[in-house]
């Protein structure tokens, strides 16, 4: 096989020399994808099921616990890349990025804390919805030990260290597989994908960047719900639509691997009833 056959192409010549000097080849292993659910059914089932249970359920719950049966239903893209190999896990654990309003107010001093659930695949919904307000409000008033011990620790980081710091912490955590928990680091922080909410921020639609230092080959934004016209039993109606977006590491999955999860997704959001409503 010969070489290929080139010729320079000097067509917009400065524009072209601007833009080689910003970017590098791409390295990029980020993929972005994007799913809309009809949720106008859903919402009225989910009062009706919190009033059941006797605790509020909210599509926080609902899309955990969905992601949950999806990584139960496809246990290859529960897992986590090691030294250039795939790792799967034996347990689903979700992590929920939490607001953490500042006690003035001030939008400015505002923090994010993780908030993980382990086990994910053994809770029921309900059960689910009390672990995750007991560890957030836990997170929001400090009374999570781990989550204090770790932000106090970055209060004496110097700027120029973090970066080092995070690097060789999720080396220690993800690359030795070692338990840090004396030292005040939390174990497995991030586990098996992200989740942050977005529409209660009152953003519209937005993707989540993948964090290097997290090993997690996932990231799920749940947008804000609207009102858009919708082709629903053959009509066009106005009906309350939730934008999904997903940030996903190519490395882990590709893209006949996530169509699969989604097909999962929607099967859990359209009959929430048999897949998600189990008390």
């Amino acid at each position: 096989m010969g070489k290929i056959d080139l010729r320079v192409d000097d067509s917009n010549k400065v524009r072209r020399k601007i833009a080689m000097g910003t970017w590098n080849q791409p390295k990029d292993c980020q993929v972005y994808g994007y799913l809309e659910v009809d949720i106008t059914d859903l919402l009225p089932k989910m009062k009706k099921f919190s009033e059941q249970v006797g605790r509020k359920i909210n599509l926080n719950h609902v899309i955990g616990k969905a992601v949950t049966i999806c990584f139960q239903n496809r246990p290859e893209l529960n897992g986590l890349i090691r030294k250039n190999r795939v790792y799967l896990r034996k347990h689903v654990k979700l992590c929920y990025l939490v607001n953490m309003p500042s006690p003035d107010g001030d939008v400015k001093k505002n923090n994010l804390s993780a908030c993980g659930i382990d086990y994910a695949e053994e809770l029921k919904i309900s059960e689910f919805a009390r672990v995750m307000e007991e560890k957030a409000a836990a997170a929001r008033e400090g009374r999570d030990k781990e989550i204090r011990q770790n932000m106090d620790a970055f209060k004496f980081i110097p700027w120029c260290l973090v970066k080092a710091y995070m690097n060789f912490a999720s080396f220690l955590i993800y690359g030795l597989n070692l338990d840090l928990e004396k030292f005040g680091v939390p174990k497995d922080p991030f586990g098996s994908v992200i989740i942050t909410n977005i529409g209660s921020l009152g953003i519209d639609v937005a993707w989540a960047p993948l964090v290097p230092y997290a090993r997690t080959p996932m990231v799920i934004t749940i947008c804000g719900a609207t009102d858009k016209p919708w082709v629903h039993a053959g009509e066009i109606k106005i009906r309350k639509i939730l934008p999904i977006a997903c940030t996903f590491d190519h490395r882990f999955a590709d893209g006949a691997q996530m169509a699969r999860m989604t097909e999962d997704f929607k099967k859990c959001i359209n009959e929430p009833e048999k897949y998600l409503f189990d008390g």
